[in-house]
C-alpha cells in the first residue's frame, strides 16, 4: 500500500500519524492535571464556603451571648425540682402532687413513686397517686398541678367510677365521686452535676508521724547503739 503512495501522500500520513501520537501524549498528561486542577478548586471551594459559615457564626455571638444572658436572668432552674438526689426529689414531688390534690378537694388513698430515667444533664422523676375526687374538684386538680412551678407534666389519667350500679342516683345537691389515678412527671438535675469537682477542695493524705518515719528507716526512739 505504502509503494502505491506518492512521497507526498506519505508525509502527509506521517505528519498525521505524528499529530495522533503526540494529541495521545498531550491528553495522557493534561487530562489528569485538569482532572486534578478540577478536584483542588471544589475542594477550594468548599473549604470557602465553610469559612463563610464559620464567619456568619462568629458575627452571631455577640447577640448569641446576650441571649444566653437573658436566659441566666430567667431562672430557668424555678422550673425543676430544688432536690438533686433521687430520693429527696422524689419525695418532693410526692408532696406538691398530694398538695395539689388535698387543696382541690381531693381524698389522697396511695402514692408510689416510680423508678426515675435518667435524660442527660436531666432526671425524670414519677409519682403514681390515687385519689378521690368530684368532678368539679378533679378539674381543680388537673389545672393546679399542670400550672404550678416548678413544671409538672400528667403522663396518665385513669377514672373509675365509685358506684357502677346504673340505677344509683346520687342526693340532690350532692356530687358523686370518681376514682382517679394520675402518673405525674418533675425534672430535677442529676446529683453528680452538682458536686463540686475542684481538687483545691480534696483533703491531703495525711502525713506520717515521726515515730512512723522512723520506724520506716529503722531507727529507734532511744538513740544508736
Amino acid at each position: 500500500m505504502s509503494a502505491r503512495m506518492t512521497p507526498a501522500q506519505s508525509r502527509l500520513l506521517a505528519a498525521l500519524l505524528f499529530l495522533l501520537v503526540l494529541a495521545a501524549a498531550i491528553a495522557a498528561v493534561v487530562a489528569p492535571a485538569l482532572m486534578l486542577h478540577r478536584r483542588y478548586d471544589n475542594a477550594i471551594a468548599q473549604q470557602r464556603d465553610l469559612m463563610a459559615r464559620y464567619q456568619r457564626l462568629i458575627a452571631q455571638q455577640p447577640q448569641v451571648e446576650a441571649a444566653l444572658e437573658a436566659l441566666k436572668k430567667k431562672n430557668g432552674r424555678r422550673f425543676f425540682l430544688k432536690n438533686t438526689a433521687t430520693n429527696l426529689a422524689g419525695a418532693e414531688l410526692e408532696e406538691l402532687v398530694r398538695g395539689g390534690v388535698e387543696k382541690n378537694g381531693g381524698r389522697v388513698t396511695t402514692s408510689q413513686n416510680i423508678a426515675p430515667k435518667e435524660g442527660g444533664d436531666f432526671q425524670k422523676i414519677t409519682v403514681n397517686v390515687q385519689f378521690f375526687a368530684t368532678t368539679p374538684n378533679l378539674q381543680k386538680v388537673v389545672y393546679a398541678l399542670e400550672t404550678q412551678t416548678p413544671y409538672l407534666v400528667i403522663d396518665a389519667l385513669t377514672l373509675r367510677p365509685m358506684n357502677v350500679n346504673r340505677d344509683f342516683k346520687p342526693a340532690a345537691g350532692q356530687e358523686p365521686e370518681i376514682n382517679a389515678q394520675i402518673e405525674v412527671t418533675g425534672w430535677t438535675y442529676r446529683a453528680d452535676k452538682d458536686k463540686p469537682t475542684d481538687k483545691a477542695t480534696e483533703k491531703p493524705a495525711d502525713k506520717p508521724t515521726d515515730k512512723a518515719a522512723d520506724k520506716a528507716t529503722g531507727k529507734s526512739g532511744g538513740g544508736a547503739s
